[in-house]
């Protein structure tokens, strides 16, 4: 989800150049697609704020791309408690030095700069996409796009991308109001430079062989399966992508997931037996993500999604099980 903290995820070469790529000229959606590959393709180093319920958090991000296309990155708070993200591709490592412990997990949450996902389908069935001039942010100039959502099932968005390399500067999440719910802004920043593998290695690595290891959010296994579990009112728009079956560290059973995109917006479903301490029915959020759990007979059911919350409640209570189909 977007929140950076929220999900708590080899030589010398230049990164690869984005600007290489056909120029995306007037077409909103090419922008968007431009947006995507520079987050993960390109070299970059800088300071960026990110603003929800009227509190800033302000991280520092260092990415890099080897010549074998490896991806290495390390995230840093630096205001608020110390806390270090170490990612390796799609390996997470999570220190907390005020609580001594290390989390380690797969890389599920799309993080700024890299919000968009790489594939975008279906993005114009849903919000209309345009074109809106030109900025200015942390010293660069950046081409402004918007997205107004088509209906009340999903919110606006207003990116802007620097005018070479394509890199996200800016996004703003609007909501059902077209008020603004959160936004993440570099400050300061650095586009390009030699690969480095030093500068992405972590401070506490070496301090952290006593500490506490989590690794309850590491996934073990996906199995792609018909779970049995349909949405019998599945949003307008919104298209399922993948179902399948997780073996999760610390859970005795196996949880089923389905995930469901509009082409940028996603929404997981997870569903697993109902946990001794049973849950109270519950609506949370943080600032675009909203995280509904109910009780499904002897299941809890958990939906998320950078979406309204009359989104992931339609999701959840319209969630049927009608048994898996033989295939």
């Amino acid at each position: 989800m977007k929140a950076v903290w929220a999900t708590v995820l080899l030589g010398l070469a230049a990164a690869p150049v984005i600007a290489a790529a056909p120029a995306p000229g007037d077409d909103g959606v090419a922008w968007l697609k431009k947006m995507a590959s520079a987050a993960r393709r390109l070299n970059y180093d800088g300071t960026f704020v990110y603003h929800h319920a009227g509190r800033n958090e302000t991280s520092r991000i260092i990415h890099f791309v080897n010549a074998a296309g490896g991806e290495f990155e390390r995230l840093e708070a630096i205001d608020g408690p110390r806390r270090e993200v170490i990612r390796t591709n799609d390996q997470v490592t999570c220190y907390l030095p005020g609580t001594k412990t290390v989390i380690i997990e797969k890389r599920s949450a799309r993080r700024f700069p890299a919000l968009l996902p790489e594939r975008l389908g279906g993005v114009s069935d849903s919000y209309t996409v345009r074109m809106a001039g030109r900025d200015r942010v942390a010293g660069f100039d950046c081409q402004v796009v918007t997205l107004e959502p088509k209906d009340k099932l999903r919110y606006g968005h207003q990116f802007c991308a620097e005018t070479t390399s394509g890199l996200l500067l800016r996004a703003r999440t609007l909501s059902e109001k077209n008020e603004p719910l959160e936004s993440f802004v570099f400050t300061e920043l650095k586009i390009g430079g030699a690969f480095s593998r030093d500068k992405v290695k972590s401070q506490y690595a070496d301090k952290s062989k006593d500490w506490k290891v989590d690794t309850s959010s590491l996934v073990l296994s996906d199995v792609a399966t018909d779970t049995g579990w349909v949405v019998s009112r599945q949003p307008a728009g919104f298209r399922k992508l993948t179902e399948l079956k997780r073996s999760i560290a610390g859970r005795a059973a196996m949880v089923s997931q389905i995930v469901y995109s509009d082409g940028l917006a996603a929404v997981s479903v997870f569903i697993e037996p109902l946990p001794k301490a049973q849950p109270p029915q519950s609506l949370l959020h943080q600032g675009a993500v909203n995280i509904y759990v109910r009780r499904m007979a002897d299941h809890m059911v958990t939906v998320l999604g950078e979406t309204p919350a009359t989104t992931v409640m339609q999701i959840a209570n319209s969630l049927e099980f009608r048994g898996a189909q033989s295939r």
